[in-house]
């Protein structure tokens, strides 16, 4: 019997080409993949919010990423969007703020994982700000473990200087808890994509050619952007592509972010 063709999926705006699976013998290892969504989400008192975020989870649930990683998160007394997308997609969820929980409005990121959590940690990066908290989770990939870090290197204020000293302390602090394990970088980065591997040396922008943002006003933004940093020493790149929803009647596209594919490179030897 003729097995059928791959089928394209389309679902909210997401043309996807799922992965098929081959039966053939191999004596290879198996490839080892891990997908990282990066997101920003509309804030929980945006009407877009309300209006769109069960469309949010319908795309999520689609893609299905291991990790997912949400920028400039606002938490009121006990809820966030980032945490309660969490919920609804059954992921572990890891608020990531410098806030004390006594202040009614805390600022940070979040972590979502639907893999099992090793361990976490959280770590303030300076000049500390209000989303200056970086975060790692611990992770099992294959036979081993991955750490994933997520940081919004958009210090207060903005300089070159105070760039390079963010980037300076979440390097130290990758090299105090890595652990010798392969290590990613989630999050959203003010410098120029030059600048960012500059700072972080030994990382590749997942956006090999990040294209130059323009905004509504029309001036330009040079910033790097969301993205996925992998250690080329253990990583390789596979593909990314863009989530966002499909203009919807008055509402209009809403992009969301980037999802990355990376691959886990056999140790040499």
């Amino acid at each position: 019997m003729r097995a059928p063709s791959p089928s394209l999926l389309l679902s909210l705006g997401l043309l996807l080409t799922p992965l098929a699976a081959r039966s053939e013998p191999s004596t290879a290892s198996p490839l080892v993949e891990l997908s990282v969504a990066t997101l920003q989400l509309p804030a929980q008192d945006d009407p877009a919010w309300v209006a769109r975020r069960e469309m949010i989870v319908q795309a999520l649930a689609t893609l299905r990423p291991d990790v997912i990683s949400v920028q400039q998160v606002m938490q009121e007394g006990q809820r966030n969007p980032a945490c309660w997308l969490a919920g609804r997609l059954r992921y572990h969820c890891d608020f990531i703020t410098a806030d004390p929980p006594s202040q009614p409005q805390r600022h940070g990121s979040a972590l979502l994982s639907r893999l099992p959590v090793e361990q976490d940690g959280v770590t303030l990066l300076h000049p500390p700000g209000k989303y200056s908290a970086a975060g790692m989770m611990r992770l099992p990939l294959g036979t081993g473990e991955v750490n994933v870090y997520v940081a919004r290197l958009r210090p207060e204020p903005d300089s070159p200087e105070n760039r390079q000293h963010q980037a300076n302390d979440l390097m130290a602090w990758i090299a105090a808890t890595a652990d010798g394990h392969p290590s990613l970088i989630t999050g959203d980065f003010v410098a120029g994509s030059s600048e960012v591997v500059r700072g972080m040396p030994g990382f590749q922008p997942s956006r090999r050619n990040p294209s130059t943002r323009v905004d509504k006003s029309g001036s330009s933004d040079s910033s790097h952007g969301l993205d996925l940093l992998f250690q080329v020493k253990s990583f390789s790149g596979v593909r990314q592509q863009r989530i966002e929803l499909p203009a919807e009647g008055e509402l209009p596209a809403l992009r969301l972010g980037v999802l990355a594919v990376i691959r886990l490179q056999e140790p040499a030897g």
